[in-house]
């Protein structure tokens, strides 16, 4: 008889217990509907409730609460996805405004408050934010830096471009290609007489940073050619030999670098090279030009033949035609044939892009240095001519 008061004591601690057990579990639960409140509005297309929902009926404490955060940013998010750059802005300014946010979560806020202005088009206030963040060491400070000179290039400042990939350099090589076309943009920008050693200087760095750049090759190449130094000139255009798509775009120059030396027939030599190491539409039509100067018709048809047995291609097939309508002195509509394949053979190398960008697929019929689907560079190549 003596145990029955013990047992009334477990009984009624027990039953404290799981009544404080459940309240906590209850706690939660109502947190939990707080949190994912905005959430569910979200879905259920009322974008300003959801945002109330978020920021009514709370302390700085829970604010501060890791799935809480979690929560707004994933709907700032998806505000930014969804084209609602105004509400994504306001969920990002609103928690910036709570000053129990830790560090850390703060920098992760204001790096998607700087997205939603880049989105937006204001680039001033991106720009802004994005900066504070570099000045004081935020942690995404290179992702930061990065933004920025995506902001610079589309306002085309490419000397602030070029001091913040500086700044950039030493956490992230990859973007010492991207400094060397900012020090080309600025280069290709300096067109008076007066400034030609600026625009040697500006080179010579755009090939420190990228020794393989073609584009600072090119401007080099023909900037030493306006110059009259010939042998300067034919080093930066032979630089691009290992790149068909621009060097076929230097044959002019290259030649008359050679006809300026009086080293003409070392064109011939070049041009075989290329042709052989780097199959190229135009290569192969200045090669067969200077086989015909040289050894006639006959010679350039057999070596043709040879070359299109290695190297297939609509390009190669055209020339052969023509050079066959050339020898053939039959009389008018003898060529009618040829002339229908070589016009079908045209028509099928028109359908091929000049130029298409590796990345994204971009295509084009000129050459662009920053792709303007995807605003990589030095991203466009010639497509391969179709067999």
């Amino acid at each position: 008889m003596n145990s029955s008061p013990l047992w009334l004591l477990l009984v009624l601690f027990v039953a404290i217990a799981a009544g404080f057990f459940l309240g906590r579990l209850e706690n939660r639960r109502r947190r939990r509907v707080r949190r994912t409140g905005g959430l569910n509005y979200s879905f259920g297309d009322q974008p300003d409730h959801a945002i109330d929902a978020l920021f009514s009926h709370r302390n700085d404490r829970d604010a501060s609460d890791p799935d809480t955060v979690d929560t707004h940013l994933a709907m700032g998010r998806l505000f930014r996805k969804r084209g609602e750059l105004d509400r994504a802005t306001r969920i990002h300014q609103r928690m910036l405004d709570n000053g129990a946010l830790p560090e850390n979560v703060r920098e992760d806020v204001e790096l998607e408050l700087a997205r939603d202005f880049l989105a937006a088009g204001l680039l001033d206030r991106a720009e802004h934010v994005l900066l504070h963040m570099v000045d004081v060491g935020s942690q995404h400070s290179p992702l930061a830096m990065r933004h920025l000179m995506s902001l610079y290039e589309q306002e085309r400042d490419w000397h602030s471009a070029l001091a913040v990939g500086e700044r950039l350099l030493p956490r992230d090589s990859t973007v010492a290609p991207i400094l060397a076309q900012y020090c080309c943009e600025l280069a290709d920008s300096l067109r008076g007489n007066d400034e030609t050693n600026p625009r040697r200087r500006l080179l010579r760095r755009a090939l420190m940073f990228d020794p393989g750049n073609a584009r600072a090759s090119m401007l080099k190449g023909r900037l030493e050619l306006a110059a009259g130094n010939h042998g300067s000139a034919l080093r930066a255009f032979r630089r691009l030999r290992g790149q068909p798509e621009y060097f076929e775009l230097v044959l002019d120059d290259t030649q008359a670098c050679l006809e300026a030396l009086g080293r003409e027939g070392e064109m011939l030599d070049l041009l075989l090279d290329a042709s052989l190491d780097h199959p190229s539409g135009a290569v192969l039509s200045r090669l067969i030009q200077q086989l015909k100067e040289r050894g006639g018709q006959e010679e350039a048809s057999r070596f043709l033949g040879q070359y299109l047995q290695r190297y297939p291609s609509l390009h190669g097939l055209s020339e052969m035609i023509a050079l066959q309508q050339t020898q053939d002195p039959a009389g008018e509509g003898a060529n009618q044939p040829l002339d229908i394949l070589r016009a079908l053979s045209a028509r099928l190398g028109s359908d091929i892009p000049r130029y298409q960008c590796t990345q994204c697929g971009y295509k084009a019929r000129k050459l662009h240095w920053q792709c303007p689907g995807c605003k990589s560079w030095s991203t466009l190549r010639t497509p391969p001519d179709p067999t």
